[in-house]
Parts: C-alpha cells; structure tokens; sequence
C-alpha cells in the first residue's frame, strides 16, 4: 500500500602467430599476409554495408513510427452538425443547433451535440415547417481520446421552423410535458398523428441513436476520438474507431478544491456539482457500488464538520468510530470517522477524512456496499486505495 501506517489502518476495509627465417618462407608469409588483408577488406566491406542498412532500418522505422502516431485531438472541437441522410436533415440540423445554442447557458462543455429522432417531417409551408419526434442534446469534455458526458436533457415534441429566409429557424417548440401531464401531452402531440407508439419505441433506441451521431461527427471531422463514457458506466467504443490505448483510459483530475487525482475511466467516473466532486464506480460485477465525495467544509470546526457529514448519510445515526491525530497524504493532525464493525453483506460502509488545510478543513467522505464475496470487495478496496494513493494536495 502506498498511504502511511496510520492511514492504512484507520482504511483497513478499503483492503488488505612465427614462422621461419628463411627467404622463401619470407615471400610466401608476404603473399599470405597480401591474401589475408585482401580477405580482410573483402570481409569488412560486406559489415560495413550491414550496419549501413540496420542504421537505415532504423531510421525508416523511427520515421513510420512517428508518421503513424495520430494525431490527439485537441479544443477547441469542430462546431457539431446533423448531417445525416435523411430528407429532413436539414430542419434537423436547425433545431440542432437552436437547442445546443440554447441548453447549458454560458458554461458550456467542450462538445454539445443534438441527437434528431424524427419520426415525421411537413414541409409543405415553408413558413411553418413541422417536425414531430424527440431531440436528445448531450454534453462532452474531451480528456485524452475519450468523450466523457457532463449534462444532457431530452426535448420530445414538435418543432416548427421558418425555411424562407436562408437556414432553418426555429420559431415555436410544442414541449411535451413532464409528470402527470405527460401522457395528455403524447396524446395531444402525437397521438393524433399515429405516431404514439413509435415516440415511445424510438426513445428505447436512444443509446443508438446516440452511438451513430457521435460517430458521424467524429468520422466527418477526422478526429481520433475512440470512446464515450456515460456517468456511472463503463465507456463505449465509437463505431469503426481503434481501440482505446491503456494509458489513454486513464484521468489525470484536475480538482476543485487545491489537489490532483488520478483514475482508471473503466473503474471510476467524475462530476462536479459546483460543491463537491464526485468520484463513483463504473458500473461492474467486479467491485462493488462505491462513492467518493470530495468537498470544503461550512466550518473548520471538526464537530460541526460531523455534524453536516451526517447530515449526508442515509442514516444519521450510524454508529462511526472516531480516531484524531491520523497522517493523510503527510498532512498531520486529520481526523477520522469510520463505521463500526463486523459488516455483512450489503452494509453501508462509510469512512471520512476530515483534512485541516490553512482556514478550511477538507473532506473526503468514502462510502460503499460490504460484500462477503472476498474477491470482490479485495477489488473494491484496490481501487479506492490507488485513488487515494494517487492524490495530491497542493
């Protein structure tokens, strides 16, 4: 384990050549001697040219390596466009762009994408162009060669747009509603047009849909983008790309509050909250469900610092063993709290560290589902331990 004594121990679950004188023989040795230098030269002639080649070898070798090194994409990303092949692609491209302008106001991620499912297209007022269907828009930063999703939303209705005054515009959005309202909307929206039943089938296609857009995008701009990774699952080939390199999967986590991480994206997925930074497991039989949260306390003072951690926990008054003075990452003077044992299967198991750092007081609260399986939970511990070892407080 790379954590101090102290931290390992208040972790434990997370674990565990002469011839003659005479003148005839003179001449002979002469003649000797003129035959062997002349096999001599023969011989390194042949060696030199060898090394020439190996040293050519090489060199073309080093060239084809460098010429196939491709190229990482880096930001910005090209503009995103619907350029399918469908009839109405062209409307579609519109209401991309209205609603990728429109979604996540002005902090918006490195890649925003709208993905059309249209199930009927009226263009026969120009004025008043109808699309029915739903348009899912997602939200991507690009870390290495992988896409990863930070925000998304669905818009299912109908979209009408004014084609007469050059690129589509959309002018109204008949929403379908949310909540109780939503079955009296879907009747009112696409009920009447016999298209009830194929919205409801076409949203089940979403994860589809969404493959086949990212890899149109990725393959009309040239860009060497091999994967996406939806939060809380383990990242999805883009169609017809090479596949991910391992040193490509794993993230180099710039945090929120003065300190690095560093993670396997097939293990363990982020989001940022605005007051914390989450950290939980890739979706896996392997290990077990898990969740890191890192965050600043409301007060340095450690019991009012307990007091709004337990706020968090599905139950307050869980029973949590307190130990001071630990070493976390050489900062001294920390505190812990960890549940209490023996643990059976499926008991929730939280440990936090409550680390002083000039005027605040950083928390990193880990929690995670007990498994008896001594496999699985070694592999669920092996991955929280490497990510704690991997911290950095600056």
């Amino acid at each position: 384990m790379r954590k101090k004594a102290a931290l390992a121990a208040a972790f434990c679950v997370f674990a565990f050549g002469m011839v003659g004188c005479q003148k005839p023989a003179t001449n002979v040795n002469t003649n000797e001697a003129t035959t062997a230098a002349v096999e001599e030269s023969t011989t390194a002639a042949p060696q030199e040219t060898e090394e020439t080649s190996q040293e050519t070898t090489e060199a073309a070798k080093e060239e084809e390596t460098t010429a196939s090194e491709p190229d990482y994409p880096t930001l910005p990303l090209p503009e995103y466009h619907y350029n399918g092949p469908e009839d109405w692609a062209k409307y579609a491209d519109g209401v991309s762009h209205f609603l990728v302008e429109n979604s996540f106001g002005d902090v918006a991620p490195d890649l925003t994408i709208c993905v059309p499912i249209v199930l009927k297209a009226d263009d026969s007022d120009p004025k008043d162009v109808k699309l029915w269907g739903e348009f899912y828009v997602e939200g991507f930063n690009l870390v290495k060669t992988s896409l990863l999703n930070v925000n998304g939303g669905s818009f299912g209705g109908v979209v009408h747009l004014d084609t007469t005054k050059g690129d589509p515009i959309v002018t109204d959005f008949d929403f379908l509603q949310d909540g109780a309202g939503f079955e009296a909307s879907l009747d009112e929206l696409f009920g009447k047009e016999g298209l009830k039943d194929a919205y409801l089938e076409a949203s089940n296609e979403r994860d589809k849909y969404l493959a086949e857009a990212l890899a149109n995008y990725i393959n009309t701009n040239g860009l060497y983008i091999t994967q996406y990774q939806e939060y809380g699952w383990a990242p999805v080939p883009v169609l017809n790309a090479p596949p991910t390199k391992d040193e490509d999967q794993i993230v180099d986590y710039e945090g929120s509050y003065d300190y690095t991480a560093k993670y396997d994206m097939r293990e363990i997925c982020s989001y940022e909250t605005g007051e914390s930074d989450m950290f939980c497991n890739v979706d896996s039989k392997e290990w077990n469900e898990f969740l890191i949260v890192v965050y600043k306390a409301e007060s340095k003072d450690i019991d009012s610092a307990i007091t709004e951690l337990r706020a968090g926990l599905a139950d307050e008054n869980v029973d949590l063993e307190r130990t001071e003075d630990v070493t976390f990452k050489d900062m001294e003077g920390c505190t812990v709290l960890m549940t209490k044992g023996p643990y059976k299967e499926g008991d929730a198991v939280y440990v936090a560290y409550f680390v002083p750092r000039g005027d605040d007081l950083l928390v990193i609260k880990i929690s995670s589902a007990y498994s008896e399986d001594e496999k699985i939970q070694m592999s669920t511990d092996a991955i929280i331990e490497d990510f704690l070892g991997n911290m950095e407080l600056k």
